[in-house]
């Protein structure tokens, strides 16, 4: 990262083993979501792939989830417009 991500608070420790779990979740969440948007926009896997990962997800991160797949999505449609 370069950076503070959005979604996470200020003055975390570098050893994420140390972060609360609701930290490491949504971390875990960001990375599925990067992950999956790049394996769709590389034709990997399909958009009902996607759907079933979303279906996985515990109810209370699928907000989160779309947010941070939305977040993916709109930066790799970016960085494919520059290239």
């Amino acid at each position: 990262m370069a950076g503070q991500s959005d979604y996470l608070p200020p003055g975390l420790p570098l050893n994420r083993a140390k972060w609360p779990q609701e930290c490491q979740l949504k971390e875990h969440y960001d990375m599925r979501a990067a992950a999956l948007v790049r394996q769709l926009f590389e034709r990997k896997v399909t958009r009902q792939i996607v759907i079933q990962h979303i279906d996985a997800t515990p109810e209370s991160y699928w907000d989160f989830f779309r947010g941070r797949l939305n977040y993916w999505r709109v930066t790799y449609e970016v960085t494919a417009r520059n290239k």
